[in-house]
């Protein structure tokens, strides 16, 4: 006799223990019968996991998302379902497309307030309370920069007149940036202002992802745009790795390296994209209250609950310098941090003090 179908639990309602009532006589002796059959077949091997990984171009960098899990096909969509959230939220806060919501905002300052998504106003709300925190040294509308340093395409290693530079901070403010909880609208309040949240968006898209993938049932997984990285989960019997970079040495070169179980780790340097003149570097972080860029601190790594919060954090902080920028990641709670001053000296937070393995000194230079 054919053994009777078992009911998976999930076919019982949400939320209820299956409950089996047998009854006694013939049931019993099938039920026994069964029970000798199944104990004789050797036991399925579990399924084995791998790193399963896609890539794809969004906010001006190579987006990857790795994923750790056994299925491939199911890791393959939720890979897709976190990428098309990058890039959905990248299309909301760009200033590269002139139809995104930041562009409209640019399009109508000083003329009408505009509505945008709760994803938009979030983040430029965040922004705000980060330019509080600084003091005016970190400050979206420094927008108003756009073009006239050159860090992107355009870059020719020229670099902007100071009277020019003088002109448009007059521009810059983040006290004139209106916000409107209600109707949720955003307004800038002066013609000629713009805002940017190219140092801020990236972490909050990463979070979207992680959202994504962890709606798909993923557990296991890194999220990276650029220098912005979240790491859900484990690989397999130890958590991922990640290292932080020289600031001074060639790509891939690691200083520090440090595990990470459901954390972001985010990096803001001046490294990228830069420009050097006289044995000056000139990078893409520009400090709002002279309009031209930082000069104290050579790279920031924050470590955090959330990669939005590590992504406020970590570019604001290297423009303060680094006792500031230290005092800062003390008093945040969740919050760790890495800093390389313009010295080349290390400073590390109480709470990481231990938990980095140092794979060499930063290399000195410009």
């Amino acid at each position: 006799m054919p053994c009777p179908l078992a009911l998976s639990s999930r076919s019982r309602l949400r939320g209820a223990r299956s409950l089996v009532l047998v009854a006694l006589g013939a049931m019993t002796l099938v039920a026994s019968s069964c029970e000798r059959k199944r104990a004789t077949k050797p036991e399925a091997s579990p399924p084995v996991s791998q790193v399963i990984e896609g890539q794809r171009t969004c906010m001006g960098t190579l987006c990857d998302v790795k994923v750790y899990f056994h299925d491939e096909a199911r890791a393959r969509q939720a890979i897709d379902a976190a990428l098309d959230e990058l890039v959905r939220l990248e299309g909301l806060m760009t200033t590269w497309r002139d139809s995104s919501e930041v562009s409209r905002i640019n399009a109508n300052a000083g003329l009408a307030a505009v509505p945008v998504s709760s994803e938009t106003f979030e983040v430029i709300k965040q922004s705000l309370w980060v330019s509080r925190l600084t003091e005016g040294a970190f400050d979206i509308t420094v927008g108003a920069f756009k073009g006239l340093w050159k860090f992107d395409e355009d870059n020719d290693g020229s670099l902007p007149p100071p009277a020019e530079v003088e002109a448009r901070l007059a521009l810059v403010g983040y006290q004139d940036v209106v916000l409107d909880e209600a109707a949720r609208t955003v307004m800038l309040r002066r013609p000629g202002m713009r805002i940017t949240l190219g140092g801020v968006a990236k972490g909050y898209a990463v979070e979207g992802a992680v959202a994504a993938l962890r709606k798909a049932g993923i557990e296991n997984f890194i999220v990276q745009a650029g220098g912005d990285l979240y790491a859900g989960g484990r690989r397999g019997s130890r958590p991922w790795r990640v290292g932080i970079q020289d600031p001074r040495g060639p790509h891939g070169q690691i200083i520090f390296r440090i595990d990470l179980e459901n954390q972001a780790f985010n990096t803001s340097g001046d490294y990228e994209r830069f420009v050097l003149q006289d044995g000056k570097r000139y990078h893409h972080i520009l400090d709002a209250r002279t309009g031209f860029p930082s000069t104290d601190i050579r790279s920031v790594t924050i470590l955090a609950a959330s990669a939005f919060m590590a992504d406020l954090l970590d570019t604001a902080l290297l423009i303060l310098g680094p006792d500031k920028a230290l005092r800062i990641i003390e008093e945040t709670p969740q919050v760790e941090g890495v800093i390389v001053d313009a010295h080349n000296q290390v400073h590390v937070s109480t709470g990481l003090r231990g938990k980095l393995t140092k794979i060499k000194d930063p290399t000195d230079g410009p």
